[in-house]
């Protein structure tokens, strides 16, 4: 991923173990990613398009002012960034690996703080929902906040994964 050592550190960490779930990268240092743990979440990509939050670490509960479990984490953006946000979902899914998002995070008093998503494919049984890793990643600044929670996150920029090529196919060219 183009730019990818601008991330923060502790994205950058949970980067390379989406990567080396996939197949994609090395095993990353022992403790690379432990000090994550509070910011993870997990979410599953329902049939009709929602996106239920399965997990949400404590971190998380303190900075958006609740638990946010069986809510659906498309309700946090407006409806033009949930388009891009379900297609960078949908190009991890389809490359098996990480995508990351940058977004501002904003109260309803309007204040703001910068962070980063990364989203992750997990493995799971077949007949379950897919379901994402995901990490929310403050870049600095959570005093700005006021203890205020986080109500919507609003898209900057997506970085996905590079695109595969699907296997099977072949490229056929005709000329008449």
């Amino acid at each position: 991923m183009m730019g990818e050592e601008t991330f923060h550190p502790d994205t950058r960490a949970l980067l390379a173990y989406g990567r080396a779930l996939a197949g994609a990268g090395d095993a990353p240092k022992k403790g690379g990613a432990d000090q994550v743990l509070e910011r993870l979440f997990v979410l599953e990509r329902t049939a009709d398009g929602r996106l239920p939050i399965r997990t949400f670490g404590m971190d998380l509960v303190t900075m958006f002012g609740r638990d946010l479990r069986d809510h659906d984490f498309g309700r946090l953006f407006l409806a033009p960034d949930l388009a891009l946000i379900q297609a960078l979902i949908a190009s991890s899914a389809a490359a098996g690996e990480p995508a990351i998002a940058r977004v501002t995070a904003e109260t309803a008093c309007g204040r703001m703080l910068g962070g980063e998503l990364l989203l992750t494919p997990l493995r799971v049984e077949p007949s379950l929902a897919p379901r994402f890793l995901g990490m929310f990643q403050s870049l600095g600044g959570e005093q700005f906040l006021d203890g205020r929670p986080i109500q919507v996150l609003k898209l900057g920029s997506l970085h996905p994964p590079q695109a595969k090529s699907p296997k099977g196919m072949r490229l056929v060219v005709v000329n008449d």
